[in-house]
């Protein structure tokens, strides 16, 4: 009886070291050799993605926003010694900011602050800061989602009258039950909108991009070269705050241009100021929805 009682006090060790377990074969031990090199436990682990080496650097420029962008952007290429492919470029309250991915092209950049002299005589300033990628490099569309907004698009385009409505399409039905984000304040979605419009119907008259919370209209600076005959084009009901906003559509020869419920509309006493208001772009004509 004594000798089955120290049978369990043998085989009852929770907490103690395991007992050696005879080899299963030499596929075993070439298993155990490999976890050993790779450094991880028995359990399998999931694979981790790839880290990202890219450092993005966020470029901020103080006042900036006086300043017309073809002319800084200009004598910062000018005087900065590497080229460089600036992202996002826009304005927070009086500051121009943009983003770089290279670490050459940002320190580069800080060696120009205080280097160009601005019409108004002051030194431009240039701050250099790391960020994470800007929201267009995190959102970028995929072959498939170009080829459904491709089709989106179609839909919704008026051939008799070469009219695009594009009005609130972050809410498109056909988008949103393929999980598809259409967002035009991305960066990335204006401009695969831009490129279908230049490459299917150059031809277009009139796009209304109301109800589509645009604060900014950076990424339709090249909307003149993607449709030259664009006569209309439908801006109400969207975020812009600022007369400086539309010097973006420079290159287009519009006839109406909307902008009701907008902030940008809020500094007018009346509709006959905002209709004659003075703003740096070719005359056309501006027509407040009834």
């Amino acid at each position: 009886m004594s000798d089955a009682h120290e049978v369990l006090r043998t085989r009852y060790t929770p907490y103690g070291s395991r007992p050696h377990r005879p080899e299963r074969g030499s596929q075993s031990l070439m298993n155990a050799t490999v976890r050993r090199n790779l450094n991880i436990g028995d359990r399998a682990l999931p694979q981790k993605p790839p880290v990202s080496k890219k450092t993005w650097f966020r470029i901020t420029i103080p006042y900036g926003r006086k300043y017309e962008r073809s002319w800084l952007m200009n004598a910062i290429r000018e005087t900065c010694s590497v080229p460089f492919n600036p992202v996002e470029f826009h304005c927070v309250n009086n500051r121009a900011v943009f983003f770089v991915e290279d670490t050459s092209v940002a320190n580069a950049l800080k060696q120009t602050s205080r280097k160009i002299s601005a019409p108004d005589g002051h030194k431009v300033a240039i701050l250099i800061n790391t960020c994470n990628p800007p929201t267009t490099i995190q959102h970028e569309l995929k072959p498939e989602d170009i080829e459904q907004l491709k089709q989106c698009m179609s839909k919704r385009y008026d051939s008799s009258h070469q009219a695009l409505d594009m009005k609130n399409i972050h809410a498109d039905p056909d988008l949103i039950a393929r999980n598809i984000d259409i967002v035009l304040n991305r960066r990335n979605c204006m401009v695969a909108m831009l490129q279908i419009v230049g490459d299917n119907i150059p031809e277009l008259l009139s796009l209304n991009l109301s109800n589509n919370k645009l604060y900014r209209l950076d990424d339709l600076a090249g909307l003149h070269r993607k449709a030259p005959n664009l006569k209309i084009l439908n801006l109400s009901c969207n975020q812009l705050k600022t007369e400086h906003e539309l010097d973006k559509l420079k290159g287009l020869k519009l006839d109406e241009l909307w902008l009701d419920n907008n902030p940008l509309c809020d500094g007018f006493r009346d509709r006959s100021a905002y209709i004659s208001a003075p703003i740096s772009l070719p005359p056309f004509l501006f027509l407040p929805h009834p």
